[in-house]
């Protein structure tokens, strides 16, 4: 799996616009976690939003070009995870999102909108901005922390 380096202590991946590169993408960040000695809840953390966040480009962002339509960064600053998530899709701030209204039953739910609301509890601090083309989401996480976070108030 080809990392390409900007800056000293990042790591990036450029992958194609398609499921088949999450394979890729959970390989590039367990190996991301592995050398930065990332505890193991905080690796499942970042699996299962990146995860999220990269299919919701692929199945409904119709990037263009589709290869190397999504580039994911990854560094440490200040004991948190720093990381920035960039594709070609049609714009969409997903922190526009409405919340989903969980006291409703599931059947009465709309469909979409967990995923989003996964990713909010998961990564307390997130930003978008739509630049040169690209939704560019700029995400932090303290690279420790109390399994307490999950479920508290989103941002």
């Amino acid at each position: 799996m080809p990392e390409l380096f900007d800056n000293p202590g990042e790591a990036s991946i450029a992958l194609n616009s398609g499921l088949e590169e999450l394979e890729r993408l959970r390989a590039f960040i367990d190996g991301f976690c592995g050398r930065e000695g990332l505890p193991d809840e905080t690796r499942y953390h970042l699996s299962v939003a990146l995860e999220e966040l990269v299919v919701n480009a692929i199945k409904h962002g119709a990037c263009q070009p589709t290869k190397d339509a999504i580039r994911l960064s990854m560094w440490m600053e200040g004991g948190e995870v720093r990381m920035t998530l960039c594709d070609t899709g049609v714009p969409f701030d997903p922190l526009q999102a409405p919340p989903p209204d969980l006291t409703q039953k599931l059947a009465y739910r709309p469909i979409g909108g967990l995923g989003i609301h996964l990713v909010r509890c998961l990564i307390p601090g997130i930003r978008y901005e739509r630049r040169d083309g690209r939704n560019r989401l700029y995400l932090t996480k303290p690279a420790r922390q109390d399994s307490a976070f999950i479920g508290q108030k989103e941002n």
